[in-house]
Protein backbone atom coordinates (compact mmCIF):
# COMPACT_ATOMS: atom_id res chain seq x y z
CA UNK A 1 0.00 0.00 0.00
CA UNK A 2 2.78 2.38 0.92
CA UNK A 3 4.52 1.66 -2.39
CA UNK A 4 1.32 2.37 -4.35
CA UNK A 5 0.76 5.66 -2.52
CA UNK A 6 4.37 6.66 -3.08
CA UNK A 7 4.19 5.82 -6.80
CA UNK A 8 0.92 7.55 -7.61
CA UNK A 9 1.55 10.33 -5.12
CA UNK A 10 4.66 11.33 -7.04
CA UNK A 11 2.77 11.20 -10.34
CA UNK A 12 -0.05 13.36 -8.95
CA UNK A 13 2.45 15.84 -7.53
CA UNK A 14 4.21 16.16 -10.89
CA UNK A 15 0.91 16.68 -12.73
CA UNK A 16 -0.15 19.24 -10.14
CA UNK A 17 3.10 21.13 -10.65
CA UNK A 18 2.49 21.29 -14.42
CA UNK A 19 -1.05 22.58 -13.94
CA UNK A 20 0.18 25.15 -11.43
CA UNK A 21 2.80 26.50 -13.85
CA UNK A 22 0.21 26.70 -16.63
CA UNK A 23 -2.13 28.67 -14.36
CA UNK A 24 0.70 30.99 -13.30
CA UNK A 25 1.61 31.71 -16.93
CA UNK A 26 -2.03 32.35 -17.79
CA UNK A 27 -3.32 34.25 -14.76
CA UNK A 28 -0.34 36.62 -14.64
CA UNK A 29 -0.76 37.45 -18.30
CA UNK A 30 2.86 36.47 -18.87
CA UNK A 31 4.04 39.62 -17.09
CA UNK A 32 7.45 39.55 -15.43
CA UNK A 33 6.29 41.32 -12.28
CA UNK A 34 3.64 38.67 -11.66
CA UNK A 35 5.76 35.65 -12.58
CA UNK A 36 8.94 36.63 -10.70
CA UNK A 37 7.72 35.71 -7.16
CA UNK A 38 6.50 32.29 -8.36
CA UNK A 39 9.77 31.68 -10.19
CA UNK A 40 11.73 32.46 -7.03
CA UNK A 41 9.44 30.15 -5.05
CA UNK A 42 10.13 27.37 -7.56
CA UNK A 43 13.86 27.99 -7.22
CA UNK A 44 13.59 27.68 -3.44
CA UNK A 45 11.59 24.45 -3.89
CA UNK A 46 14.40 23.03 -6.01
CA UNK A 47 16.91 24.13 -3.38
CA UNK A 48 14.95 22.25 -0.71
CA UNK A 49 14.95 19.20 -2.96
CA UNK A 50 18.72 19.37 -3.33
CA UNK A 51 19.07 19.35 0.44
CA UNK A 52 16.51 16.65 1.21
CA UNK A 53 16.72 14.28 -1.77
CA UNK A 54 19.63 12.09 -2.73
CA UNK A 55 18.23 11.37 -6.20
CA UNK A 56 18.08 14.44 -8.43
CA UNK A 57 15.78 12.77 -11.00
CA UNK A 58 12.81 14.12 -9.03
CA UNK A 59 14.09 17.69 -9.54
CA UNK A 60 14.31 17.60 -13.33
CA UNK A 61 10.66 18.52 -13.89
CA UNK A 62 10.68 21.49 -11.46
CA UNK A 63 13.85 22.71 -13.19
CA UNK A 64 12.25 22.43 -16.64
CA UNK A 65 9.08 24.20 -15.49
CA UNK A 66 11.14 26.95 -13.88
CA UNK A 67 12.85 27.53 -17.24
CA UNK A 68 9.41 27.62 -18.87
CA UNK A 69 8.38 30.43 -16.51
CA UNK A 70 11.57 32.34 -17.16
CA UNK A 71 10.89 32.68 -20.90
CA UNK A 72 8.20 35.23 -20.06
CA UNK A 73 10.73 37.33 -18.14
CA UNK A 74 12.42 38.99 -21.12
CA UNK A 75 14.76 41.88 -20.29
CA UNK A 76 14.05 41.36 -16.58
CA UNK A 77 17.50 41.90 -15.08
CA UNK A 78 16.24 44.89 -13.07
CA UNK A 79 13.42 42.75 -11.61
CA UNK A 80 15.41 39.70 -10.54
CA UNK A 81 18.43 41.63 -9.28
CA UNK A 82 16.26 42.53 -6.29
CA UNK A 83 16.24 38.86 -5.29
CA UNK A 84 20.01 38.47 -5.46
CA UNK A 85 20.17 38.26 -1.66
CA UNK A 86 18.50 34.83 -1.93
CA UNK A 87 21.21 33.39 -4.19
CA UNK A 88 23.33 31.94 -1.34
CA UNK A 89 20.45 29.52 -0.61
CA UNK A 90 20.48 27.57 -3.93
CA UNK A 91 24.29 27.78 -4.08
CA UNK A 92 24.65 26.33 -0.58
CA UNK A 93 22.02 23.66 -1.37
CA UNK A 94 23.90 22.64 -4.51
CA UNK A 95 27.22 22.42 -2.67
CA UNK A 96 25.62 20.32 0.07
CA UNK A 97 24.08 18.00 -2.50
CA UNK A 98 27.41 17.49 -4.29
CA UNK A 99 29.17 16.78 -0.99
CA UNK A 100 26.56 14.20 -0.03
CA UNK A 101 26.63 12.67 -3.51
CA UNK A 102 30.35 11.88 -3.16
CA UNK A 103 30.78 11.81 -6.93
CA UNK A 104 33.18 9.38 -8.57
CA UNK A 105 34.96 9.94 -11.87
CA UNK A 106 33.03 8.31 -14.70
CA UNK A 107 33.99 9.19 -18.25
CA UNK A 108 32.33 8.57 -21.59
CA UNK A 109 32.89 9.10 -25.31
CA UNK A 110 31.41 12.60 -25.35
CA UNK A 111 33.50 13.90 -22.45
CA UNK A 112 36.76 14.69 -24.26
CA UNK A 113 35.04 16.54 -27.14
CA UNK A 114 33.08 18.50 -24.52
CA UNK A 115 36.36 19.48 -22.83
CA UNK A 116 37.72 20.57 -26.22
CA UNK A 117 34.65 22.75 -26.81
CA UNK A 118 34.97 24.22 -23.31
CA UNK A 119 38.61 25.07 -23.98
CA UNK A 120 37.73 26.68 -27.33
CA UNK A 121 35.02 28.71 -25.58
CA UNK A 122 37.47 30.03 -22.98
CA UNK A 123 40.10 30.86 -25.62
CA UNK A 124 37.58 32.59 -27.89
CA UNK A 125 38.33 36.26 -28.52
CA UNK A 126 42.01 36.16 -27.57
CA UNK A 127 43.92 38.41 -29.94
CA UNK A 128 40.82 40.28 -31.10
CA UNK A 129 38.76 41.80 -28.29
CA UNK A 130 39.96 43.97 -25.43
CA UNK A 131 40.50 42.72 -21.89
CA UNK A 132 37.56 44.86 -20.80
CA UNK A 133 35.18 43.04 -23.13
CA UNK A 134 36.68 39.63 -22.36
CA UNK A 135 36.37 40.03 -18.58
CA UNK A 136 33.00 41.80 -18.39
CA UNK A 137 30.67 39.92 -16.01
CA UNK A 138 28.11 38.79 -18.61
CA UNK A 139 30.82 37.38 -20.90
CA UNK A 140 32.53 35.56 -18.04
CA UNK A 141 29.21 34.09 -16.91
CA UNK A 142 28.40 32.70 -20.35
CA UNK A 143 32.00 31.58 -20.80
CA UNK A 144 31.87 29.61 -17.56
CA UNK A 145 28.39 28.26 -18.27
CA UNK A 146 29.30 27.06 -21.76
CA UNK A 147 32.75 25.87 -20.75
CA UNK A 148 33.98 24.45 -17.43
CA UNK A 149 30.53 24.31 -15.81
CA UNK A 150 29.20 22.03 -18.57
CA UNK A 151 32.13 19.66 -18.02
CA UNK A 152 31.37 19.61 -14.28
CA UNK A 153 27.68 18.98 -15.02
CA UNK A 154 28.64 16.06 -17.25
CA UNK A 155 30.73 14.48 -14.49
CA UNK A 156 27.98 14.96 -11.90
CA UNK A 157 25.26 13.62 -14.20
CA UNK A 158 27.34 10.50 -14.85
CA UNK A 159 26.92 9.76 -11.13
CA UNK A 160 23.14 10.25 -11.12
CA UNK A 161 21.94 8.93 -14.50
CA UNK A 162 23.04 5.34 -13.95
CA UNK A 163 19.98 3.20 -14.65
CA UNK A 164 16.86 2.88 -16.75
CA UNK A 165 14.61 4.48 -14.12
CA UNK A 166 16.47 7.79 -14.39
CA UNK A 167 16.18 7.75 -18.18
CA UNK A 168 12.49 6.83 -18.04
CA UNK A 169 11.74 9.68 -15.67
CA UNK A 170 13.68 12.12 -17.88
CA UNK A 171 11.53 11.14 -20.87
CA UNK A 172 8.34 11.51 -18.84
CA UNK A 173 9.45 14.90 -17.52
CA UNK A 174 10.23 16.13 -21.03
CA UNK A 175 6.78 14.98 -22.17
CA UNK A 176 5.07 16.83 -19.33
CA UNK A 177 7.21 19.89 -20.08
CA UNK A 178 6.18 19.85 -23.72
CA UNK A 179 2.48 19.39 -22.99
CA UNK A 180 2.53 22.26 -20.48
CA UNK A 181 4.23 24.48 -23.05
CA UNK A 182 1.67 23.37 -25.66
CA UNK A 183 -1.21 24.36 -23.39
CA UNK A 184 0.34 27.81 -22.91
CA UNK A 185 0.77 28.27 -26.67
CA UNK A 186 -2.82 27.24 -27.39
CA UNK A 187 -4.14 29.61 -24.73
CA UNK A 188 -2.26 32.65 -26.02
CA UNK A 189 -1.86 32.08 -29.76
CA UNK A 190 -4.84 30.05 -30.97
CA UNK A 191 -7.27 33.00 -30.56
CA UNK A 192 -4.78 35.22 -32.41
CA UNK A 193 -4.61 32.76 -35.29
CA UNK A 194 -8.38 32.57 -35.56
CA UNK A 195 -8.65 36.36 -35.45
CA UNK A 196 -5.69 37.61 -37.49
CA UNK A 197 -4.55 34.67 -39.59
CA UNK A 198 -1.02 34.82 -40.90
CA UNK A 199 -0.20 38.10 -39.15
CA UNK A 200 -0.05 36.31 -35.79
CA UNK A 201 3.13 34.58 -36.89
CA UNK A 202 5.05 37.65 -35.90
CA UNK A 203 3.79 36.60 -32.42
CA UNK A 204 4.97 37.00 -28.85
CA UNK A 205 8.58 37.61 -27.86
CA UNK A 206 8.76 34.27 -26.04
CA UNK A 207 7.86 32.38 -29.21
CA UNK A 208 11.44 31.35 -30.07
CA UNK A 209 12.12 29.98 -26.60
CA UNK A 210 8.90 28.04 -26.29
CA UNK A 211 9.35 26.77 -29.85
CA UNK A 212 12.81 25.48 -28.91
CA UNK A 213 11.41 23.79 -25.80
CA UNK A 214 8.67 22.10 -27.81
CA UNK A 215 11.17 20.79 -30.35
CA UNK A 216 13.27 19.34 -27.53
CA UNK A 217 10.24 17.78 -25.83
CA UNK A 218 8.40 16.38 -28.86
CA UNK A 219 10.53 13.21 -29.36
CA UNK A 220 10.11 12.30 -25.69
CA UNK A 221 6.52 11.30 -26.45
CA UNK A 222 7.90 8.31 -28.37
CA UNK A 223 10.76 7.62 -25.94
CA UNK A 224 8.69 6.88 -22.84
CA UNK A 225 8.86 3.46 -21.25
CA UNK A 226 5.39 2.15 -22.09
CA UNK A 227 4.76 3.74 -25.46
CA UNK A 228 1.11 3.53 -26.52
CA UNK A 229 -0.83 4.61 -29.58
CA UNK A 230 -1.92 7.88 -27.96
CA UNK A 231 1.71 8.97 -27.53
CA UNK A 232 1.84 9.58 -31.28
CA UNK A 233 -1.12 11.90 -30.82
CA UNK A 234 0.70 13.75 -28.03
CA UNK A 235 3.66 14.24 -30.36
CA UNK A 236 1.29 15.66 -32.97
CA UNK A 237 -0.17 18.08 -30.41
CA UNK A 238 3.32 19.42 -29.72
CA UNK A 239 3.92 19.75 -33.47
CA UNK A 240 0.82 21.91 -33.82
CA UNK A 241 1.82 23.97 -30.78
CA UNK A 242 5.31 24.54 -32.21
CA UNK A 243 3.83 25.75 -35.50
CA UNK A 244 1.53 28.09 -33.56
CA UNK A 245 4.30 29.33 -31.28
CA UNK A 246 5.17 32.27 -33.53
CA UNK A 247 8.73 31.01 -33.96
CA UNK A 248 9.70 30.88 -37.63
CA UNK A 249 12.46 28.42 -36.81
CA UNK A 250 9.94 26.09 -35.16
CA UNK A 251 7.56 26.43 -38.11
CA UNK A 252 10.37 25.51 -40.48
CA UNK A 253 12.09 22.70 -38.58
CA UNK A 254 9.47 21.01 -36.37
CA UNK A 255 7.73 19.20 -39.26
CA UNK A 256 11.10 17.73 -40.27
CA UNK A 257 11.79 16.59 -36.71
CA UNK A 258 8.26 15.18 -36.38
CA UNK A 259 8.70 13.19 -39.57
CA UNK A 260 11.99 11.70 -38.32
CA UNK A 261 10.36 10.81 -34.98
CA UNK A 262 7.50 9.01 -36.72
CA UNK A 263 9.94 7.17 -38.99
CA UNK A 264 11.95 6.04 -35.96
CA UNK A 265 8.78 4.95 -34.17
CA UNK A 266 7.67 2.98 -37.21
CA UNK A 267 10.99 1.22 -37.70
CA UNK A 268 11.50 0.32 -34.04
CA UNK A 269 7.94 -0.59 -32.99
CA UNK A 270 7.70 -4.26 -32.00
CA UNK A 271 4.00 -4.76 -31.39
CA UNK A 272 2.16 -5.61 -34.64
CA UNK A 273 -0.87 -3.36 -34.12
CA UNK A 274 1.21 -0.41 -32.95
CA UNK A 275 3.60 -0.99 -35.85
CA UNK A 276 0.65 -0.89 -38.26
CA UNK A 277 -0.61 2.29 -36.58
CA UNK A 278 2.82 3.91 -36.61
CA UNK A 279 3.17 3.13 -40.33
CA UNK A 280 -0.20 4.77 -40.98
CA UNK A 281 0.76 7.69 -38.77
CA UNK A 282 4.04 8.03 -40.65
CA UNK A 283 2.12 8.35 -43.93
CA UNK A 284 -0.18 10.94 -42.34
CA UNK A 285 2.85 12.86 -41.11
CA UNK A 286 4.21 12.87 -44.66
CA UNK A 287 0.97 14.47 -45.82
CA UNK A 288 1.09 16.97 -42.96
CA UNK A 289 4.66 17.88 -43.76
CA UNK A 290 3.76 18.33 -47.41
CA UNK A 291 0.98 20.72 -46.48
CA UNK A 292 3.25 22.69 -44.14
CA UNK A 293 5.93 22.98 -46.85
CA UNK A 294 3.27 24.27 -49.23
CA UNK A 295 1.97 26.68 -46.58
CA UNK A 296 5.43 28.05 -45.77
CA UNK A 297 6.47 28.34 -49.43
CA UNK A 298 3.33 30.37 -50.18
CA UNK A 299 4.08 32.74 -47.28
CA UNK A 300 7.87 33.12 -47.38
CA UNK A 301 7.72 36.92 -47.38
CA UNK A 302 4.93 37.11 -44.80
CA UNK A 303 6.92 34.86 -42.48
CA UNK A 304 10.09 36.89 -43.07
CA UNK A 305 12.25 34.08 -44.49
CA UNK A 306 13.16 36.12 -47.58
CA UNK A 307 13.04 39.55 -45.98
CA UNK A 308 16.23 41.35 -47.11
CA UNK A 309 16.18 43.44 -43.94
CA UNK A 310 16.27 40.33 -41.68
CA UNK A 311 19.17 40.81 -39.25
CA UNK A 312 20.10 37.11 -39.20
CA UNK A 313 21.44 37.27 -42.76
CA UNK A 314 23.65 40.22 -41.83
CA UNK A 315 24.79 38.47 -38.64
CA UNK A 316 25.77 35.39 -40.62
CA UNK A 317 27.88 37.52 -42.97
CA UNK A 318 29.40 39.32 -39.97
CA UNK A 319 30.38 35.99 -38.43
CA UNK A 320 32.44 34.97 -41.47
CA UNK A 321 33.97 38.45 -41.63
CA UNK A 322 35.03 38.17 -37.98
CA UNK A 323 36.57 34.75 -38.71
CA UNK A 324 38.77 36.32 -41.39
CA UNK A 325 39.83 38.96 -38.88
CA UNK A 326 40.88 36.44 -36.20
CA UNK A 327 40.84 32.95 -37.77
CA UNK A 328 42.43 31.05 -34.86
CA UNK A 329 40.31 31.97 -31.82
CA UNK A 330 37.50 34.07 -33.33
CA UNK A 331 35.79 37.00 -31.68
CA UNK A 332 34.78 35.28 -28.42
CA UNK A 333 31.68 35.56 -26.27
CA UNK A 334 32.66 39.01 -25.04
CA UNK A 335 32.56 40.45 -28.57
CA UNK A 336 30.32 43.48 -29.00
CA UNK A 337 31.25 44.45 -32.55
CA UNK A 338 27.89 43.29 -33.91
CA UNK A 339 25.87 45.59 -31.63
CA UNK A 340 24.76 47.52 -34.70
CA UNK A 341 22.90 44.39 -35.85
CA UNK A 342 21.88 42.87 -32.52
CA UNK A 343 22.23 44.35 -29.08
CA UNK A 344 21.70 41.90 -26.24
CA UNK A 345 19.72 42.86 -23.18
CA UNK A 346 21.36 43.56 -19.85
CA UNK A 347 23.04 40.45 -18.50
CA UNK A 348 23.35 38.74 -21.91
CA UNK A 349 25.89 38.67 -24.75
CA UNK A 350 25.74 39.79 -28.37
CA UNK A 351 24.92 36.51 -30.09
CA UNK A 352 25.21 35.94 -33.82
CA UNK A 353 21.81 34.20 -33.61
CA UNK A 354 23.11 31.19 -35.52
CA UNK A 355 25.25 28.32 -34.29
CA UNK A 356 27.18 28.33 -37.58
CA UNK A 357 28.12 32.01 -37.28
CA UNK A 358 28.70 31.69 -33.54
CA UNK A 359 31.16 28.82 -33.98
CA UNK A 360 32.92 30.15 -37.08
CA UNK A 361 33.04 33.81 -36.12
CA UNK A 362 33.02 33.49 -32.35
CA UNK A 363 35.39 30.56 -31.77
CA UNK A 364 37.54 30.46 -34.90
CA UNK A 365 39.40 27.42 -36.23
CA UNK A 366 39.91 26.01 -32.73
CA UNK A 367 36.18 26.12 -32.10
CA UNK A 368 35.35 24.66 -35.52
CA UNK A 369 37.59 21.65 -34.90
CA UNK A 370 36.26 21.15 -31.36
CA UNK A 371 32.61 21.38 -32.41
CA UNK A 372 33.17 19.05 -35.39
CA UNK A 373 34.75 16.51 -33.04
CA UNK A 374 31.88 16.83 -30.59
CA UNK A 375 29.23 16.60 -33.33
CA UNK A 376 30.82 13.49 -34.86
CA UNK A 377 31.09 11.76 -31.50
CA UNK A 378 27.52 12.65 -30.57
CA UNK A 379 26.31 11.31 -33.90
CA UNK A 380 28.24 8.09 -33.41
CA UNK A 381 26.82 7.58 -29.93
CA UNK A 382 23.30 8.34 -31.18
CA UNK A 383 23.43 5.84 -34.04
CA UNK A 384 24.58 3.08 -31.70
CA UNK A 385 21.37 3.63 -29.70
CA UNK A 386 19.07 3.47 -32.76
CA UNK A 387 17.15 0.42 -31.56
CA UNK A 388 16.90 1.61 -27.96
CA UNK A 389 14.40 4.07 -26.50
CA UNK A 390 17.30 6.31 -25.52
CA UNK A 391 17.63 7.27 -29.21
CA UNK A 392 14.69 9.56 -28.47
CA UNK A 393 17.08 11.78 -26.51
CA UNK A 394 19.21 12.09 -29.65
CA UNK A 395 16.11 13.32 -31.47
CA UNK A 396 15.50 15.76 -28.60
CA UNK A 397 18.98 17.11 -29.20
CA UNK A 398 18.30 17.25 -32.93
CA UNK A 399 15.46 19.65 -32.20
CA UNK A 400 17.84 21.91 -30.28
CA UNK A 401 20.48 21.59 -33.00
CA UNK A 402 18.05 22.65 -35.73
CA UNK A 403 16.72 25.62 -33.76
CA UNK A 404 20.28 26.68 -32.96
CA UNK A 405 20.85 27.24 -36.68
CA UNK A 406 18.61 30.33 -36.51
CA UNK A 407 18.67 31.21 -32.79
CA UNK A 408 21.18 31.34 -29.89
CA UNK A 409 19.92 27.89 -28.81
CA UNK A 410 22.83 25.78 -27.61
CA UNK A 411 24.82 28.91 -26.77
CA UNK A 412 22.43 29.54 -23.85
CA UNK A 413 23.87 27.62 -20.87
CA UNK A 414 20.53 27.17 -19.10
CA UNK A 415 18.58 25.20 -19.99
CA UNK A 416 19.65 24.34 -23.53
CA UNK A 417 23.38 23.56 -23.33
CA UNK A 418 22.84 21.79 -20.01
CA UNK A 419 20.06 19.62 -21.45
CA UNK A 420 22.22 18.73 -24.45
CA UNK A 421 24.81 17.30 -22.06
CA UNK A 422 22.04 15.60 -20.06
CA UNK A 423 20.69 13.86 -23.18
CA UNK A 424 24.01 12.32 -24.14
CA UNK A 425 24.79 11.23 -20.59
CA UNK A 426 21.45 9.37 -20.70
CA UNK A 427 22.33 7.77 -24.04
CA UNK A 428 25.75 6.73 -22.73
CA UNK A 429 24.03 5.19 -19.70
CA UNK A 430 21.82 3.07 -21.97
CA UNK A 431 24.76 2.02 -24.15
CA UNK A 432 26.71 1.01 -21.04
CA UNK A 433 23.86 -1.29 -20.00
CA UNK A 434 23.79 -2.78 -23.49
CA UNK A 435 27.58 -3.20 -23.49
CA UNK A 436 27.77 -1.14 -26.68
CA UNK A 437 29.54 1.99 -25.47
CA UNK A 438 32.25 3.12 -27.92
CA UNK A 439 35.74 4.06 -26.83
CA UNK A 440 36.13 7.64 -25.69
CA UNK A 441 38.51 8.53 -28.50
CA UNK A 442 41.14 6.94 -30.66
CA UNK A 443 43.70 9.48 -29.46
CA UNK A 444 43.98 8.17 -25.84
CA UNK A 445 44.16 4.60 -27.20
CA UNK A 446 47.01 5.49 -29.53
CA UNK A 447 48.83 7.26 -26.72
CA UNK A 448 48.44 4.19 -24.49
CA UNK A 449 49.76 1.93 -27.27
CA UNK A 450 52.76 4.23 -27.81
CA UNK A 451 53.46 4.31 -24.07
CA UNK A 452 53.31 0.52 -23.91
CA UNK A 453 55.72 0.17 -26.82
CA UNK A 454 58.13 2.56 -25.10
CA UNK A 455 57.97 0.49 -21.93
CA UNK A 456 58.66 -2.72 -23.83
CA UNK A 457 61.82 -1.32 -25.47
CA UNK A 458 63.44 -0.58 -22.12
CA UNK A 459 65.68 -3.07 -20.33
CA UNK A 460 63.59 -5.23 -18.00
CA UNK A 461 63.90 -4.40 -14.34
CA UNK A 462 63.51 -7.08 -11.73
CA UNK A 463 60.74 -6.22 -9.38
CA UNK A 464 58.34 -7.87 -7.01
CA UNK A 465 55.48 -6.18 -8.89
CA UNK A 466 53.96 -7.20 -12.19
CA UNK A 467 54.95 -4.40 -14.56
CA UNK A 468 52.06 -5.10 -16.96
CA UNK A 469 49.60 -4.08 -14.28
CA UNK A 470 50.64 -0.46 -14.67
CA UNK A 471 50.27 -0.28 -18.44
Amino acid sequence: MKTVIRKYGIEIARDFLCVAVFLIAVLTGGKTAGIAPFAIAMLLLISAGLVLLRDTKYLTLPFLLLCLLFIFCYDSFSVFIRYVWLMPIPIAALIWHVIRLKPRLFTGPTLFPLIAVALATVLGGIGMISATDYFRPAALGFMAGLGPVLVICYLLLKNTVRDASARDMLAEDLLRWGLTASAIVFFYNLPLLLKNGISMFQGAQWGNNIGTMLMMALPAALAVKNRRLYHYGLAFIMLVAAVLSGSRGAQLFTPIEFLLCCFWGWRTEKDYLRRLWSRTFFLLSLMTMGYLIFFVSRNLYALGFLDPTEARWSLLERGFADFRQNPVFGSGLGYRGNADLYSGKEGTINWYHSSVAQIVGGLGAVGILAWCWQSCMRMRVSLLAWRDRSFGFALCYLGLFLMSLVNPGEFCPVPYAFLAVYFFVAIESALTEMGNLPSKSRLPLRFAAWLKSRKNTKKPIESQYDQSAFL
